[in-house]
């Protein structure tokens, strides 16, 4: 058995409004071992943003996925390896989830707009 740690952020930052902005109560972090298909599921506060899940020492694939209070998706999944986990030494992987869509508009727009007074002319 080994130990992976899974540490994400939102725009790589790690503030709770980030979870806000987003909807998301929670990640639901999928790990899967590559040979034999075996499924590890565990779903965490949003806020926490990292988690430590003991599994079998083997190869892994996965996603992590922001998710509302119903469990239901409010980004795209993100991916997670793939990565090795062996019985000696701790796997730890960084993910990082772009801005929810209406902060995407926002910074999308900074500095773009000069006021009419201070236009060159």
């Amino acid at each position: 058995m080994g130990f992976v740690t899974v540490q994400w952020s939102i725009e790589d930052k790690t503030d709770a409004s980030q979870c806000k902005a987003y909807g998301a109560s929670a990640v639901e972090l999928m790990l899967i071992d590559a040979k034999n298909n075996q499924v590890t599921r565990q779903v965490v506060p949003c806020e926490r943003f990292d988690t430590s899940v003991q599994v079998t020492a083997a190869d892994y694939v996965g996603t992590i996925t922001l998710v509302d209070e119903n469990g239901r998706p409010v980004s795209e999944p993100q991916p997670v390896g793939p990565f090795e986990v062996s019985a000696t030494e701790q796997a730890t992987r960084r993910v990082s989830f772009p801005a929810a869509e209406g902060q995407r508009d926002n910074q999308g727009q900074r500095g773009t707009h000069r006021p009419r007074d201070r236009q060159r002319r």
